[in-house]
């Protein structure tokens, strides 16, 4: 990785749908060069995926979750529902939640449902008021 795909990098996570184009302007390089390092930072695993970023249309929630030590964490995850964003942490959690329901009660009735799946020891809730 060089400045220029870092550069490539930086615009693709402000914009996922630049257009390799208008990126090529702005990094001074041509479109197809721009294509090209796209796809071996694809390849690369650099970039995993593109992503739409809506604005919150109901509820938002970060759920930190803390699992049991023991338990398979793989068997654990496919117990967890579809739609929400999953990421494992370092640290005293071991998951973090990204939950988005058109309401609070949704959001409620997810963390009961996540709550009750074996494994799960404990979950800490923030609802979120803004993002900046």
């Amino acid at each position: 990785m060089d400045q220029k795909d870092e550069k490539i990098l930086e615009i693709l996570k402000q914009d996922g749908r630049a257009s390799y184009t208008d990126i090529a302007e702005e990094v001074n390089v041509s479109e197809g060069t721009v294509r090209n390092r796209v796809e071996k930072m694809q390849e690369n695993s650099v970039i995993e995926k593109f992503s739409v970023q809506t604005g919150t249309r109901g509820s938002r929630a970060v759920v930190m979750v803390e699992l049991r030590t023991g338990k398979d964490i793989e068997k654990v995850l496919k117990e967890f529902p579809e739609k929400i964003q999953i990421m494992e942490v370092a640290g005293e959690y071991d998951l973090v939640l990204e939950i988005e329901r058109p309401s609070n009660r949704e959001i409620n009735n997810l963390l009961d449902d996540i709550r009750s799946i074996e494994g799960v020891d404990s979950t800490e809730t923030y609802m979120v008021l803004n993002e900046r």
